[in-house]
């Protein structure tokens, strides 16, 4: 599909940036008609003060002339008035003198129409003629006119370049500010098209487009790691499913068969893969309701030593069955909480501790509490877990690299950092490959 030249000029500077641009020029116009406006105005008024003291001046030398002409022979004869007309034509004035009612000189200035100045003309205080000097229709002498317009001519000129560098200033000005903004909006709709790799680039400084690029790409990788999850999640989870699923069909249809006997020993080990089935339901319940804020819990004083005693005894038995000793301490810790959801913290984190310990290591479990909250240990001797992926294990279906040989969902531990959160707690964990991991939950005391 061809992109036609409006199409391609809106991409190239986008709506916001035609407002900017419109923005910006009509603020560079207004400034420039603003500053043009009062550069005459100031200039008017400096040329009509300087037209006044030219206009005293001009009126001073031709009656000063006049003066001359009569004082050389103590006569008036129109030719001695030449000098005096030649005056007034060089200035481009209009002049008239009149002695004793009788009109020597008539000029008429070059444009007509401007103000008159009648002056007596005196020698030895005595009034011998009468001047009129007529000045131009517009008030101003010849050089001033030029003057003027020179400068409203050099203004206009100034002006046109003025305007035509804000143009320019304001249509780039808007792209490089717009620029940012939109590789933002094609990194968002990028985004929102599926493609979780989008990032914004070429985005520096530190203003607030660079802090909503670097939020941006943020929410981008999150999104790119939870679609890396989910579908890790698919994948745990049918290996999860399947295995517990297999196994009850397989007993089912051999209990059809006649094969296996439908005997105690059978209804038990299908009970124990049907409840695996339902911790894992469980869990992803529990996970999705304290996500969701929608978790009823039943506040009560609970002994946080008595439920986690309750948990190491429902699991002893998948501790002996794989080797793995079980050390407890228990100190009586008053907290606030709901005994189950605590006690299902304590299975997952025991759960998760037998998982990744090997045959013969050891998980010590502790219980303690102070004057404001309870706290609770699991410390074992597993692999550990590598730096890099330490703030990631409260994460929803995270597995680390390690961890894909272990079965698994990867929801236990987000389960209970769900659960204490929900209890106004806090839980940690301290590790290093190799040396084991210990995971720590402090919860209000009550």
């Amino acid at each position: 599909m061809t992109t036609s030249p409006v199409d391609r000029r809106s991409e190239w500077l986008g709506p916001v940036g035609r407002r900017l641009a419109i923005g910006s020029m009509l603020i560079a116009m207004t400034s420039v008609v603003a500053l043009a406006v009062a550069t005459v105005w100031l200039t008017d008024s400096d040329i009509t003060s300087a037209g006044n003291d030219n206009e005293r001046t001009s009126t001073t030398a031709l009656v000063s002339s006049i003066r001359t002409a009569y004082a050389r022979d103590h006569d008036w004869k129109p030719s001695d008035l030449s000098a005096s007309t030649e005056l007034a034509q060089a200035m481009g004035l209009g002049l008239t003198v009149r002695v004793h009612g009788s009109t020597y000189v008539s000029l008429a200035p070059p444009s007509g129409g401007g103000p008159t100045r009648s002056v007596p003309v005196k020698v030895n205080g005595q009034t011998i003629a009468t001047a009129t000097i007529s000045f131009p229709a517009s008030g101003l002498l010849p050089e001033e006119v030029r003057f003027r317009h020179s400068i409203e001519q050099s203004l206009a000129i100034a002006s046109g370049l003025a305007l035509i560098i804000a143009l320019a200033t304001a249509i780039f000005g808007s792209r490089w500010l717009v620029r940012p903004l939109r590789s933002l909006t094609l990194a968002t709709r990028r985004l929102a098209s599926g493609d979780h790799s989008s990032r914004a680039t070429n985005i520096r400084g530190t203003g607030e487009v660079a802090e909503l690029a670097m939020a941006f790409n943020g929410l981008a990788e999150k999104l790119e790691h939870e679609d890396h999850l989910r579908r890790t999640l698919v994948a745990d989870l049918a290996h999860e499913l399947r295995t517990p699923l297999s196994v009850l069909k397989a007993q089912i249809e051999g209990i059809s068969l006649g094969v296996i006997e439908l005997d105690q020993h059978a209804v038990t080990a299908l009970g124990e893969e049907v409840e695996h089935v339902n911790r894992l339901v469980e869990d992803l319940s529990v996970l999705s309701s304290a996500e969701a804020a929608g978790l009823a819990l039943n506040f009560e004083t609970v002994d946080l030593a008595r439920v986690t005693s309750n948990a190491a005894a429902r699991l002893a038995p998948r501790y002996i069955a794989k080797g793995v000793n079980l050390e407890v301490q228990f100190s009586p810790a008053a907290v606030k909480g709901d005994p189950n959801r605590l006690e299902q913290i304590a299975v997952n984190l025991l759960s998760n501790a037998v998982k990744f310990t090997p045959p013969g290591g050891t998980v010590w479990v502790r219980v303690w509490g102070d004057d404001h909250e309870g706290v609770l240990t699991v410390t074992d001797t597993g692999r550990g877990i590598p730096e890099d992926e330490q703030r990631l294990v409260f994460d929803r279906f995270f597995r680390g690299a390690s961890a894909r040989d272990t079965p698994g969902s990867g929801i236990g531990l987000a389960v209970a950092s769900s659960l204490v959160h929900a209890h106004q707690g806090t839980i940690s964990i301290e590790s290093s490959p190799g040396s084991g991991s210990t995971f720590t939950v402090r919860l209000p005391r009550a």
